[in-house]
């Protein structure tokens, strides 16, 4: 019997390559879908928030800590509610970044500009500050969808087992389009985006918004 090549040893062979970038781009890319949805909304509204960055580290830091602490605190709910429950958590942190954002664009002489840069160093800095306990520990995951069911390949079945939030953030990009367009809420976003003397003589608040 002849030496197995390289490539049939490996098993995947060239195949190995994009595989691994596809299954790269789409967890990666997964927090960024929902970072680019949050500024695609507080530029609509005529905002810009260059804090991104800090808002998105100080919400994984809130995440994983909080699904980490479920694991330990309450282990019947860690494999299933916990993780969720961490996601919960890491959204209403990066929120609070975002309306501390808002509010302090919303004083007289204030560039949002500027005050995004300091929310991504403050964001950036208080997430490395809170997250020194959780460096070591891992936290339960969230539950994911098996698309390599077909394939008796383990590399593939690991590498197409897609999270759950990427799913979500890919249908809510249509959503916000679809509501930019034919809301009530939507429309005034936007008008407030655009023209914040129209909006004002609509009698609309455009710090509110």
């Amino acid at each position: 019997m002849p030496a197995p090549t390289p490539d049939a040893a490996s098993g995947l062979g060239y195949w190995g390559v994009p595989l691994a970038i596809f299954a790269g781009a789409i967890r990666n890319s997964t927090p960024f879908i929902f970072v680019s949805l949050g500024e695609t909304l507080t530029e609509r509204s005529g905002r810009i928030n260059l804090g991104q960055e800090g808002t998105l580290v100080m919400g994984a830091m809130a995440g994983f800590g909080v699904s980490y602490l479920t694991a330990q605190h309450m282990p019947g709910m860690a494999d299933t509610l916990g993780p969720w429950f961490g996601v919960l958590c890491a959204g209403l942190a990066a929120s609070v970044l975002g309306i501390l954002h808002a509010w302090l664009c919303s004083q007289p002489r204030v560039n949002d500009i500027a005050v995004g840069i300091g929310l991504m160093l403050f964001g950036t800095g208080l997430a490395f500050y809170l997250g020194k306990p959780l460096v070591s520990p891992a936290a339960p995951q969230l539950p994911a969808v098996n698309l390599g069911w077909w394939s008796h390949s383990e590399q593939v079945r690991a590498a197409l087992k897609i999270n759950w939030l990427f799913f979500i953030g890919v249908a809510l990009a249509p959503a916000m389009h679809w509501w930019f367009k034919n809301t009530r809420w939507g429309l005034i976003v936007r008008t407030v985006g655009e023209s914040t003397d129209a909006a004002r003589a609509m009698g609309y608040s455009v710090n509110s918004v």
